[in-house]
């Protein structure tokens, strides 16, 4: 049994299921994964082995974090998988000590800092230099998607040492809930929220700057006009919630309503199977995969610092337009005037979401640390055959 220390700065909600089945199927096929975080309040709800470490933060907005503990508690693992952000301040000095402290070091994380690239500071130039040589220096680097891999790639880290795994949700979590769901639960929503007769629009997401939806109720405001009969779910709660209201308010936006922050994958999904669409005109991430899952397509624009999952719109799943108004609100009118164009997209978003299932993410993440493994062993084993 090879033993695998994980180390995270947190372990946010989605994570959990991932470590669960990764932790399960590691264990049948010969790994013993421990996943080693910041101490929280308490410990994830997932079946998986943790080990909660104190921590101390280390600057302000995106500032590092110092785990105390942590060289001991991996020493001897015969695997650590890093992230690759570095957000974790101890990883520099654990990587330059890594040879003493396992046999092989993966690196995990985006591949590519997708968000940096229009703001490239001298520090965060200095820190992505850093990057690139220890990841040059590894043992193989397991990226969120394709694009990330293929970055690196064409910066010369060899292709059998990076691996894709395709970042995603738990896809079948969030369907099984789907299923649940009674003609009786989405009528009584329907009532509630007066959306009878009404095609719905659909935003899920932290309610922050970057998210833009302030276009989208400006966006929405255009589309009152011209077809009343539409309608706008906000779920999700944040910093700008307040003023969203406001401004909600301000443009007389009838059927826009807040319904804050859901967690029960229950109540979640009445409102992604009222949805039709999922609207976003800021910064995506998962999101993406979330409206997969229930087969809704995605309306979103070309925000300059989307997270690598953008990576999983197509033509045939979604719509990106310029950061505008009218074309934004233009795009979704569009669909809405196009009930076979709109239903081969949803049929489209729920086959993508089948690829992007949590049970696949986790087989090619397994897959890759096995690879990664391996390499060492078959390149001995490759010199010492030429040497006969």
């Amino acid at each position: 049994m090879q033993t695998v220390s994980i180390i995270q700065r947190e372990i946010p909600h989605y994570r959990v299921p991932f470590f669960s089945q990764l932790s399960a199927r590691g264990e049948r096929e010969g790994f013993r994964i421990t996943v080693l975080s910041a101490a929280e309040s308490g410990p994830p709800r997932g079946e998986f082995r943790h080990r909660p470490l104190p921590s101390h933060p280390i600057g302000r907005r995106e500032g590092g974090l110092w785990l105390t503990g942590l060289t001991k508690a991996i020493a001897g693992s015969d695997i650590i998988i890093a992230p690759q952000e570095l957000q974790g301040l101890n990883i520099p000095y654990l990587w330059a000590r890594r040879r003493g402290l396992c046999r092989r070091w993966i690196w995990w994380g985006h591949g590519y800092n997708f968000q940096a690239v229009d703001r490239l500071s001298w520090s965060r130039a200095v820190k992505e230099a850093a990057k690139r040589f220890m990841t040059r220096h590894a043992d193989g680097l397991i990226t969120y998607t394709e694009g990330g891999a293929n970055y690196w790639r064409k910066n010369g880290l060899p292709g059998e040492r990076v691996r894709p795994h395709y970042n995603t949700i738990d896809v079948e979590g969030f369907r099984s809930a789907a299923a649940k769901v009674t003609e009786e639960d989405l009528a009584r929503a329907r009532a509630t929220l007066e959306l009878d007769e009404k095609s719905v629009l659909l935003f899920s997401g932290r309610l922050y700057g970057e998210k833009r939806v302030d276009i989208l109720l400006r966006a929405f405001a255009r589309l009152q006009e011209r077809r009343p009969n539409a309608a706008l779910l906000v779920v999700g709660d944040g910093p700008e919630r307040k003023g969203l209201e406001a401004l909600r308010d301000a443009l007389n936006l009838r059927h826009a309503h807040f319904l804050g922050a859901l967690i029960d994958p229950g109540r979640l999904s009445v409102y992604f199977r009222l949805a039709e669409m999922l609207v976003i005109p800021g910064l995506v991430g998962l999101a993406i995969v979330h409206g997969f899952a229930y087969g809704l397509p995605l309306v979103t624009t070309d925000y300059p610092a989307h997270s690598p999952e953008i990576e999983y719109l197509t033509t045939e799943t979604g719509v990106m337009t310029k950061q505008d108004v009218d074309e934004y609100a233009a795009a979704i009118e569009a669909l809405l005037k196009s009930p076979n164009r709109l239903k081969a997209m949803r049929a489209a978003a729920m086959q993508a979401g089948d690829g992007l299932r949590m049970s696949v993410s986790v087989e090619r993440f397994l897959d890759a640390i096995k690879a990664f493994s391996n390499r060492r062993r078959q390149v001995i084993m490759r010199s010492k055959g030429d040497g006969k």
